[in-house]
């Protein structure tokens, strides 16, 4: 349980850094919604494949784990592995998930801090805010 809760400590403080960074953008709830979904996702994957283990019923491919992390979902794998007891142990399994944990963070926080992608944010708002203007018209 100690594992759980440290992992559920990290998955927050990314996420709180992640809000503080993203914070300033049209496009952060939008953001937010998005990573913590895939968290989500990725957590019950995981669920899924540990059930898949016990029962000996076909798994999910280790690699489609790893790009689940990848792509941003490492904040849920990060929970899920001691809370299922899955895929803790196995080597390179931790290694490789480690990497992409590393990778996905690095990404993102290139995408909101470097001047080259400032095109790409700036597009980004423009697109979320055209999305809030069309939600206020409906709701309005």
């Amino acid at each position: 349980m100690k594992n759980v809760f440290l992992a559920v400590v990290v998955a927050v403080a990314f996420y709180l850094g992640l809000y503080w960074l993203a914070k300033d953008y049209t496009f952060f709830p939008f953001l937010l919604a998005a990573a913590g979904l895939l968290s989500l996702y990725t957590l019950l994957v995981y669920g899924l494949d540990k059930r898949a283990a016990v029962q000996q019923r076909s798994r999910t491919p280790e690699n489609t784990l790893h790009l689940l992390s990848l792509a941003g979902g490492w904040p849920g794998a990060l929970i899920a592995r001691p809370l299922f007891r899955h895929k803790t142990r196995k080597q390179p399994f931790s290694g490789i998930f480690w990497c992409t944990a590393i990778v996905s963070t690095g990404a993102l926080l290139a995408f909101l801090m470097l001047e080259q992608a400032a095109p790409a944010r700036e597009w980004l708002d423009l697109e979320a805010l055209q999305w809030r203007l069309f939600v206020q018209q409906y709701l309005s």
